[in-house]
Formats: C-alpha cells, sequence, structure tokens
C-alpha cells in the first residue's frame, strides 16, 4: 500500500478523536468559559501528536521529505474537513480563516501547525532513538 494512503488512513483516524473532543468542549468544557476553547486547541493538539508518535512510524521506507509530505496532505485535509464542517452549518471560507484567529482564544491555529508538524517531528524524534531508518 502507498505510504501516503497509509498516511492519510492515519488521519482519519483522527476525526473520531476530533469530534469527541468538540463534544467534550461544548458539554463539559463549556462550563470553564472563555478558556473551553483554549483547552479544547490542546486537548485536540496532544492527541493528534499521540496519534503521529504511535503510527506514523508504521510506515515504512520512508525518506525525510516523505514526512513534509504527510504533514502537507494532513494540513489540507484537515483544513478541507473543516471547512466542510462549517459549509454543513451554513458558513463557508470566512468562518474558517476566523478560527485562526487566537486573540479570540479559539487555539486552532495551533491544531493546524500540529497536525502539519507533527509527522516531521514524530520522525526526528524515533530517528535519533534509533525506531526508524530514512530511505
Amino acid at each position: 500500500m502507498s505510504k501516503y494512503i497509509q498516511a492519510i488512513g492515519i488521519w482519519f483516524l483522527i476525526i473520531p478523536l476530533a469530534i469527541i473532543n468538540g463534544g467534550l468542549r461544548e458539554n463539559i468544557l463549556i462550563k470553564l468559559g472563555d478558556i473551553a476553547l483554549l483547552l479544547s486547541g490542546i486537548i485536540l493538539s496532544i492527541c493528534i501528536f499521540v496519534v503521529a508518535y504511535l503510527l506514523i512510524p508504521k510506515i515504512k521506507n520512508c525518506k525525510q521529505t516523505d514526512y513534509f509530505i504527510f504533514g502537507i496532505i494532513w494540513f489540507i485535509l484537515t483544513n478541507l474537513f473543516d471547512l466542510f464542517m462549517y459549509i454543513s452549518e451554513g458558513g463557508g471560507i470566512k468562518d474558517l480563516l476566523g478560527s485562526y484567529n487566537f486573540l479570540t482564544g479559539n487555539l486552532w491555529i495551533l491544531v493546524v501547525i500540529t497536525t502539519f508538524i507533527s509527522p516531521i517531528v514524530v520522525s526526528k524524534i524515533k530517528k535519533r532513538k534509533g525506531e526508524i531508518k530514512n530511505v
């Protein structure tokens, strides 16, 4: 199976975590007030990194550029998924771009950056530990 298809498959495993995180934010964290968005962004970012840490090394025969491409793919898919969610709720690209404003307490930008860099950072950590070898 193509390593890029595997990376996309791993990204799809993040979706249920994002949905659960959204439910946690809307049903529990919201009671904490303005800090809810902040905590939700941090929690989701940690979940994304953990998934990458556990599963990205399972993709074999990767060059360092492959991990960079995985990050780009994850970045694009994450933004397309979020845009689709806004559109399904009657919003659009303006809403997606608004979610990048961290001054509102929304850490979506942290989530997107984490999505992009996680495969790259994981590859460097695992390579240093001798757990993966680049081709």
